[in-house]
Formats: C-alpha cells, sequence, structure tokens
C-alpha cells in the first residue's frame, strides 16, 4: 500500500530519532543511523562550472527580472572594480550577516556534492565570492562580504551538506522517496540538482546511498511566547510567538582520525507576528578537530577546535520613542579553542553534568551603532574576540536547569571624521567601518526544563542582553535589557 505524503514526512523524520535529552547530551543514549556509505570521485572542474553558474544565475535574476542598478555591468565596471578595490560595504545587516553566508552555502555545496571534502571544497567559496565582487555588481569590491561569503558559506554549507545527506535513502520508493528528495533540496539545493541531472534522485539501489554513517542525531522544535523588553525594568516592548529549531550532530568525543564538522551544533531562532527580525537569533558552533583528553568512568572531558557563527538581531516596537533598537551583534567569522564535559548518570546517581567552554578569535563582527547611519548600514564592522561558557544539570531525566553566559567584544578600526556633513556624504564611496572604538554585548541566560514523556518538553528562559560601547569622538553608551519565552518544545 502506497503511503501518503504526510506518512512519509513523519516517516522520513524518524530518522532523528533522539539520543537522550536535548538539554544535557549524554552520548551512551544517542541513536545512530548506519548505513554503507558512498565515495564519489571529486570532480573539480564541475564543481567550478556550477559554482560560475549560481553567480550568473543570481545575477541574471536581479539584472533581468528585479532589474537592480547594481547588476548593471559591463568590461568598464568590471575594470573600474579592479581599480578601486576592495572596500567596506553600506548593505543592511541582514544582507551582509545572512544572505552572503547562506551564498556562500551554495558555491561549498556545489563542490561537496560533486565529490570534493571539506578542506577542498573552501576554495570554492572563497573564488566564488571573488568572483561575485569583482564581476556581478558595479559597486566596488566589498571586503565584510567577501569574509562573511567565505568563512559564513563553509560553516553553513557543511552544516546544510551533512543534513540533507539524513534524507537521502536510495532504497524508498513512490511518495516516501519524493518527500526525502524535497526535503533534502530544501535544505541544500545545490545537491538536489546533481542529483536530479545525474539520474540519482530517482534511481533505486540496494544501499541508502549516503556519504556519512553513523550519525547520532538530537533535533528539537520549541514554539511559544516570547516578550522582549524594549529596555531594561520596562515594562513595555514586543511579544511574539518565537519558533526555535535546534540541532545536535555527531559527538566531539572520537578518535584521533577526527574530521571537520563530526560535531556541530545549530540554533535558529525566528520571530512571528511582531516587529522583531524574523531571523532573531543564529547560532552554530561545527567542530574542526576535535579529542578526548580525559576519561574516568561516566567523566570525559574533550578539547578540540570550533568553527563559529553566531547572530543577534533586534528592533524596536512599533511606536516606541526610541531611536536605536536594544541589541544587534554579528561574529559570522570566528574561530577558535574549546573544552567540552560531560558527566552522564550511572544507576546509583541520577544527576547528568554537562559544561563547555570557548575562546574565539572573530575575524569580522558587526555591532549596532548608536550614531552611524551610512546608506542602510546602521551598524559598525570590525574584528575582536568572543568567549561562551555554558553548563546544566538534569536530575531523573526529567528536570533540567541550564546557565549560559556569552560575550562578543568588536572593534572597529577604521572611523571616519565626526564633523563630515553626512547630508553631502555618498555612501557608495566612503570606505569605513563605522565609529571608531569598540563594542561588547554580554548575553547571560537561565532555561528551566521539565521533560515530558512521548518527547515532549515545557521550557521557561530568561535573557538578559548588556551593551556596552566605547566610541572615540562620541559619548559611551550603556544599554541593556531582557527577554522571557515560554516554549513546548518536541524532539523529533
Amino acid at each position: 500500500m502506497k503511503k501518503s505524503i504526510l506518512t512519509s514526512i513523519i516517516c522520513l523524520f524518524s530518522c532523528f530519532e533522539s539520543w537522550g535529552q536535548e538539554y544535557i547530551p549524554q552520548i551512551a543514549h544517542r541513536h545512530y543511523i548506519s548505513d554503507t556509505t558512498i565515495i564519489r570521485p571529486p570532480l573539480p572542474w564541475k564543481a567550478a562550472l556550477e559554482t560560475f553558474g549560481i553567480n550568473m544565475l543570481v545575477w541574471g535574476f536581479d539584472r533581468y527580472v528585479v532589474n537592480e542598478e547594481w547588476a548593471h555591468i559591463n568590461g568598464h565596471t568590471i575594470k573600474r572594480n579592479f581599480k578601486k578595490g576592495p572596500t567596506w560595504d553600506t548593505d543592511q545587516f541582514t544582507t551582509n550577516l545572512v544572505s552572503h553566508p547562506y551564498h556562500g552555502s551554495l558555491y561549498f555545496n556545489a563542490a561537496r556534492s560533486c565529490g570534493l571534502n571539506f578542506w577542498q571544497s573552501i576554495p570554492f567559496a572563497a573564488g566564488g565570492s571573488l568572483m561575485w565582487e569583482f564581476f556581478m555588481e558595479n559597486e566596488p569590491p566589498s571586503i565584510n562580504d567577501m569574509l562573511a561569503t567565505t568563512f559564513g558559506g563553509i560553516e553553513l554549507g557543511e552544516i546544510t551538506y551533512r543534513l540533507s545527506d539524513l534524507f537521502i535513502d536510495n532504497r524508498s520508493s513512490g511518495a516516501e522517496r519524493v518527500g526525502r528528495e524535497i526535503l533534502a533540496g530544501i535544505i541544500s539545493p545545490i545537491r538536489a540538482f546533481n542529483r536530479i541531472i545525474s539520474g540519482e534522485a530517482w534511481k533505486h539501489s540496494s544501499s541508502k546511498g549516503r556519504t556519512y554513517t553513523s550519525v547520532p542525531i538530537n533535533f528539537i522544535i520549541t514554539t511559544g511566547p516570547r516578550f522582549l523588553a524594549e529596555q531594561e525594568g520596562s515594562k513595555r516592548g514586543t511579544t511574539s510567538m518565537n519558533i526555535n529549531l535546534r540541532i545536535d550532530y555527531g559527538s566531539p568525543i572520537n578518535d584521533d582520525f577526527y574530521t571537520p564538522y563530526e560535531w556541530f551544533r545549530f540554533n535558529v531562532g525566528m520571530d512571528l507576528f511582531s516587529s522583531q527580525p524574523i531571523i532573531s537569533q543564529a547560532n552554530a558552533i561545527g567542530a574542526l578537530w576535535g579529542k578526548t583528553i580525559w576519561d574516568k568512568g561516566s567523566r570525559s572531558l574533550s578539547a578540540g577546535l570550533f568553527q563559529h557563527f553566531d547572530l543577534y538581531n533586534s528592533e524596536l516596537r512599533h511606536g516606541s520613542d526610541k531611536t536605536v533598537p536594544p541589541y544587534r551583534i554579528a561574529a559570522p567569522a570566528a574561530v577558535g579553542g574549546g573544552l567540552i564535559y560531560y558527566k552522564n548518570a550511572t544507576p546509583g546517581d541520577k544527576t547528568d553534568i554537562y559544561a563547555e567552554f570557548y575562546l574565539n578569535g572573530v575575524a569580522l563582527g558587526a555591532s549596532l551603532s548608536d550614531y552611524m547611519l551610512l546608506g542602510e548600514r546602521d551598524y559598525n564592522l570590525g574584528s575582536g574576540y568572543s568567549t561562551k561558557a555554558g553548563t546544566g544539570i538534569t536530575y531523573n531525566r526529567r528536570l533540567a536547569f541550564l546557565l549560559n553566559l556569552e560575550n562578543y567584544h568588536i572593534f572597529t578600526w577604521k572611523g571616519y571624521d565626526p564633523n563630515m556633513d553626512w547630508s553631502v556624504t555618498d555612501p557608495n564611496t566612503l570606505n569605513i567601518q563605522g565609529d571608531k572604538g569598540n563594542a561588547r554585548l554580554t548575553i547571560f541566560s537561565m532555561k528551566f526544563a521539565y521533560l515530558l514523556k512521548n518527547k515532549w518538553n515545557i521550557t521557561l528562559t530568561n535573557r538578559y542582553f548588556s551593551r556596552r560601547t566605547n566610541y572615540k569622538y562620541y559619548p559611551r553608551v550603556d544599554s541593556s535589557t531582557y527577554d522571557l519565552m515560554l516554549g513546548l518544545g518536541i524532539r523529533i
């Protein structure tokens, strides 16, 4: 009997069978998805052609459908771009810190789906970005775009490639096969394109045909109301319907032959029906390398090198008398070392304990500006560092309490003359990072969770956002706010 589409999708999500609790990762309880893998011969020429094709397709849409001014290119604009050289652009926050990393993930996936490994795919993310910046726009190439597209594209590209791998099953047929191919294509469109042109999208085989095997997965969807205060101590703010997606993939505890992204954690928060950005939060941590450095009974300590992508965004409520949103920060290009500690429950002890610490260098960061508005940009660019620390405890696999602290410190090196006349300043020719100075955003969160039966959970989260920006030519600005979230979640 043929399955309905809905039944097929539910069947697909069953591959995310939980391996423990959402909040205290327990390696021993993970469910492993195993299958014989397929090794494809690398086709770098095909990956290069697809990278070129991605840029031409996007440019063609912008030029002939949307008719964007910057898409009107010719030999003179290309020559001018090389003569002018890279600058800092004036695009809005989501364009630079969300759209460009996603664009880079398409380049990266073109290489990955053509048989190249993680390291071999990196030049395609960088090369695709260089081609776009120098050839496909009549504006000067952007330094921040090249960094965000390359580094962000690598991280989002590997994450989406590995997630799409989970849905592929060449043994399936009918409605289930269609559902699997659609979901894999939504996650990784370039991989879906390659499966279609090669015929793999409908060919039947005796194996699943995946790239990876023995993958432990934890997938949680949480939804509920979120209140974001306008400022600390205020009852004014915005209430939205928050949807949070979290994925824990693989294990940071592995052998000496660790391949990049055998473990990663991806989290995205979306706010609906309010003035807040649809994507208000995005965090990703991927292990480039990891190793257990201490192990004793149910306790273990792992060390590794991790790539990070972080974004927090907010907007003012409708009718607010404020002029600057509560916070806005991003670090799409960051890497550093980290430690992860686990203590699993034993027959005589009902508690699970988890802790982690990361110290990262940030090659590209963005922070909210209180004074500058340059084109569509109301934020400063720069570089700096970030630190993260978190700990949690679960009792009897039911009650969980978590604490988390994040600190981002971004320095803006290339500022501007504060006496300039902004009314006559051309934003396309002003090559600056923003207000000279440095910005710090600290986020402290507490979460209580009660884990119900049948994979459901109830959570209450309180976060405190503290922003301090030191300006060279303007007064320092201190700002803080908080949010509250009540969520109903399910582990799929």
